[in-house]
C-alpha cells in the first residue's frame, strides 16, 4: 500500500512539460533503436544468404566433380537435401526484401503510439479540451461508471482509438479541428510543414506493405497524388514496391521530423509558460543529431526552432540554438551556409559564443585568445567539452588547438573516437555508389 502511494506522489509531481518531453525522447529513442538494428538485421542476412549459397555451390560440386562432361544429375536420395538447401537459399533472400518494410511499417506503429502518447498528454494538461469532443452516450452506459474522472478517461481513450483509426493526414486534420473549437483562434499543424507529401507517400507504403505485400493500388495512388507526392511519377497500379537503405533514410527522417514537430508545437501551444524547456529539448534533440551525422534532419528542425515557431524563450538558449544550426551547415560542408546564419546575429553576448564564431569561421588565432580568456575552470566550457563537442571537430585537427589545449589543462589533447552507427555509415556506402537520391524504382508484376 505505501509503495502505491509513494508511486502515485511520485506521478503528482511531474511537471506538464514532462509529459511533452517524455513521449519526444521516447518516441526518438524507439526509432532510433529500428535505425540502427536495420543494418545490423540486413547484415546477419547476408552472412546467412552467403553460407547458404556456399552451401549449396558444394553440394553442386559434389554431384559434378566425378562426371566428365560436368553434367548434372541429382540421385533420388539426395534430392530432399537439394531441395531443402534451395529453400534456405531462397528463405534468406526473401528475407532482404521482408525486413527492411517490416522496418517501415514499425516506424509508422511506432509514430502512432507516439501520437497518441500525445493526444493524451493533451488532455492531461488541458483537461477543457474534452468538452470539444462530441461522443454520444447512453444513460446506461453512463451508469457503468463508478465516478466522473473514470467516465472521463473512458471518453478519452475512445477518442484516441477514433483518432489512431484516422488516416494520418486526418489524424492532424482532427486534431486541428479540436484546438481550433476548443481555443475558438485558427490553429494548424499541415501548414509549413514541407516534408508533408513525403510522410503522406510513407505511412500510404506502409498500409501497401500491410495489406497487399506492396503491390500498389488505386487509393496509394490517388493520395499521393492528392497531397502532391512528386516521388510517384512513373508509379503504376501492381507495381511492387520495396525499400532499399535510403528510402529508409527517408521514412526515418519524415516521421522524426513530423513526431518531433507535433509535440514541440503542441508543448508550445498549451505550455507557452514552458517554452524555455522546450527550446532545450529541441535543442538537446539537435544535437545528437549533429553528433551521429543527420545533419539534414538537424538544420530542419534548427530551422523550425529558430524562425518558423515564435521567438520566445531566454536570449542565451536562443543564440546555442542558433550556433548548432550553424554548425550543421559547417559540418556538412557548406561554409556559405553557416556564415549567413552566423552574420545575422550580435555574438557580443558573451565569450562562450565569441569562441564559438571564431571556430566556425576558422579564424583559429582569434579562437586561441578567447579560450585562454575563457581559461580551464568554466563551468561548461570544460576540458571533455573541448575534447567531446562537435563544435571543435575540425579545430581539433590543428596545432593551434593542440597547443592551446596543452597550455590550459597541462596534458597533451587525446582524441576521443566515438562509435559511429551503424545505419550512418551504410548510407555513407551507398551514398557513394549511388548519390543522394533514394532509389525506389518499383517492381513490375
Amino acid at each position: 500500500m505505501e509503495e502505491e502511494i509513494e508511486e502515485t506522489n511520485e506521478l503528482n509531481q511531474i511537471e506538464d512539460y514532462e509529459l511533452f518531453e517524455s513521449a519526444i525522447d521516447n518516441f526518438i529513442l524507439e526509432i532510433d533503436a529500428l535505425a540502427e538494428s536495420l543494418p545490423l538485421t540486413i547484415g546477419l542476412i547476408q552472412i546467412k544468404y552467403q553460407s547458404n549459397g556456399k552451401k549449396l555451390d558444394k553440394f553442386f560440386e559434389s554431384k559434378t566433380k566425378d562426371n566428365d562432361d560436368k553434367s548434372f544429375k541429382i540421385p533420388l536420395d539426395d534430392f530432399n537435401e537439394f531441395n531443402r538447401l534451395t529453400r534456405e537459399l531462397k528463405s534468406s533472400e526473401a528475407a532482404f526484401n521482408i525486413l527492411p518494410r517490416t522496418f517501415v511499417v514499425s516506424l509508422v506503429s511506432q509514430y502512432d503510439a507516439y501520437l497518441g502518447e500525445i493526444y493524451r498528454s493533451l488532455f492531461q494538461t488541458t483537461p477543457e479540451l474534452i468538452f470539444s469532443l462530441e461522443r454520444e452516450m447512453s444513460f446506461s452506459e453512463i451508469l457503468k461508471f463508478e465516478d466522473i474522472e473514470e467516465l472521463k478517461d473512458h471518453v478519452v481513450e475512445k477518442e484516441i482509438e477514433t483518432l489512431l483509426r484516422n488516416s494520418h493526414y486526418e489524424q492532424l486534420k482532427t486534431l486541428e479541428k479540436r484546438i481550433t473549437k476548443l481555443t475558438d483562434k485558427d490553429f494548424t499543424l499541415t501548414s509549413q510543414l514541407p516534408i508533408l507529401p513525403t510522410f503522406i507517400e510513407v505511412t500510404e507504403r506502409r498500409n501497401l506493405f500491410v495489406h497487399c505485400n506492396g503491390l500498389v493500388s488505386r487509393q496509394y495512388l490517388d493520395v499521393c497524388k492528392k497531397h502532391n507526392v512528386p516521388e510517384i511519377t512513373g508509379i503504376n497500379i501492381n507495381d511492387q514496391l520495396d525499400v532499399d537503405p535510403l528510402y529508409f533514410e527517408k521514412a526515418y527522417h519524415a516521421i522524426f521530423e513530423v513526431g518531433v514537430k507535433l509535440g514541440q508545437v503542441l508543448w508550445r501551444k498549451f505550455l507557452p509558460e514552458k517554452i524555455e524547456e522546450a527550446n532545450l529539448n529541441i535543442n538537446s534533440i539537435c544535437y545528437d543529431l549533429i553528433v551521429t551525422g543527420y545533419f539534414d534532419l538537424a538544420k530542419e528542425l534548427l530551422h523550425f526552432a529558430t524562425e518558423v515557431v515564435p521567438k520566445r524563450g531566454s536570449e542565451e538558449t536562443r543564440k546555442i540554438l542558433m550556433i548548432n544550426r550553424a554548425l550543421s551547415y559547417y559540418l556538412d560542408g557548406d561554409n556559405k551556409g553557416c556564415l549567413k546564419i552566423l552574420n545575422k546575429e550580435d555574438w557580443s553576448i558573451g565569450n562562450e559564443f565569441k569562441l564559438a564564431v571564431a571556430v566556425l569561421k576558422e579564424d583559429y588565432d582569434q579562437a586561441r585568445q578567447m579560450m585562454l580568456k575563457i581559461g580551464s575552470n568554466d563551468e561548461r566550457l570544460d576540458k571533455d567539452a573541448y575534447q567531446e563537442w562537435p563544435l571543435f571537430q575540425k579545430f581539433r585537427e590543428n596545432k593551434i588547438f593542440k597547443d592551446t589545449f596543452k597550455e590550459l589543462f597541462k596534458e597533451e589533447f587525446v582524441i576521443r573516437e566515438l562509435p559511429e552507427k551503424a545505419f550512418i555509415g551504410l548510407l555513407d556506402q551507398i551514398k557513394k555508389k549511388k548519390g543522394k537520391e533514394a532509389i525506389t524504382e518499383p517492381k513490375k508484376k
